[in-house]
């Protein structure tokens, strides 16, 4: 139960934090439309993935309290696996459409509309969810062993979003910070879901579930943090920069005053 109830944890940060990026977002100014995208789409996805984690850890609740041979107990590992799968094409799609964003934003482009963005990150998800369908049934070793090799696969996604974030100056500091803690999450969860699909193997040692979590929580926090700060900077008039942008603004008036 605490590995559930700190799942549940970690869908309550997410959601801070897409409160926040909205928050970021209406707090820029207009004529930094390129950054005001990347917050916005940033909130929407993590509100659809916070919303994600949330049903799930409340689904893995109600079946853990329902006890051995209920049927809401036998279905939770094919949820499990179909919700796992789901938010790792979810945030992959994001890391496209945002890369394709700030492109476009550099060369002065129009910019892909939200509704068209946000329904990309909900058909990958749904490409998840249907790998997840198609799985093997559950076991540490074919299940957690095929949730680190696609966070290889997001983390590669998130890193080359980063590449583009500070190459083409599309996105500034604190997003950039907050994603790559996100990123660093990424590299931590390969390691730790190959270690635990090992988790029933005489002699191999394998993490706890809920010290992974716990752990996940804490960097979660940290990003919370600096979305934070970086809300109460452009509320102070603070400068919003680019993270290798070298040259001077002026501060930049908060919309709240």
């Amino acid at each position: 139960m605490p590995t559930l109830l700190m799942q549940g944890a970690i869908a309550c940060l997410h959601l801070s934090f897409a409160v926040l990026a909205f928050a970021i977002a209406r707090s820029l100014p207009p004529s930094e439309r390129v950054f005001r995208y990347g917050w916005t789409f940033t909130a929407a996805t993590f509100v659809i993935r916070g919303i994600n984690m949330g049903s799930h850890a409340t689904f893995a609740i109600v079946a853990y309290r329902g006890g051995p041979g209920s049927p809401l107990w036998n279905a939770a590992m094919p949820v499990h696996q179909v919700m796992n799968h789901s938010r790792t094409f979810l945030l992959t799609a994001y890391c496209l459409v945002l890369c394709v964003a700030l492109v476009r934003g550099q060369r002065g482009k129009p910019l892909p509309p939200l509704p068209l963005a946000i329904g990309a990150v909900l058909a990958g998800m749904a490409v998840g969810g249907l790998v997840g369908v198609m799985e093997d049934p559950f076991s540490g070793l074919t299940h957690f062993t095929a949730v680190a090799v696609l966070d290889i696969m997001e983390l590669l996604a998130l890193m080359a979003l980063l590449f583009v974030g500070l190459t083409s100056a599309g996105m500034d500091r604190g997003l950039w910070a907050s994603l790559g803690v996100s990123a660093f999450v990424l590299a931590l969860s390969v390691l730790w879901y190959a270690s635990l699909s090992r988790i029933d193997v005489v002699g191999q040692w394998s993490p706890r579930p809920f010290h992974v979590h716990l752990s996940k929580a804490v960097l979660y926090s940290v990003m919370l943090g600096i979305a934070y700060r970086q809300l109460m900077r452009l509320r102070g008039g603070k400068r919003v920069r680019a993270f290798l942008e070298s040259d001077r603004r002026r501060a930049m008036p908060s919309l709240h005053g």
